[in-house]
């Protein structure tokens, strides 16, 4: 996964942002728009915590560790 930063956050945001429009109530407008920001979010952050991990091994490699 940490070779695939991006593809990581993908694997986690689209996912996520489906289960909440999923849950989302009809009569609410603000719902969809929420779940669309929020699985988003989610992506980043896996995605950056892929890529920091990428960078640790990077680093380790570098060591000789």
């Amino acid at each position: 996964m940490a070779r695939h930063p991006i593809g990581a956050g993908l694997c986690v945001a689209v996912p996520f942002t489906l289960f909440l429009l999923m849950l989302s109530r009809e009569e609410e407008p603000d719902d969809p728009l929420f779940a669309v920001v929020f699985g988003l979010l989610m992506g980043l952050v896996f995605g950056l915590t892929a890529f920091s991990e990428r960078l640790r091994q990077r680093g380790l490699k570098r060591l000789g560790i």
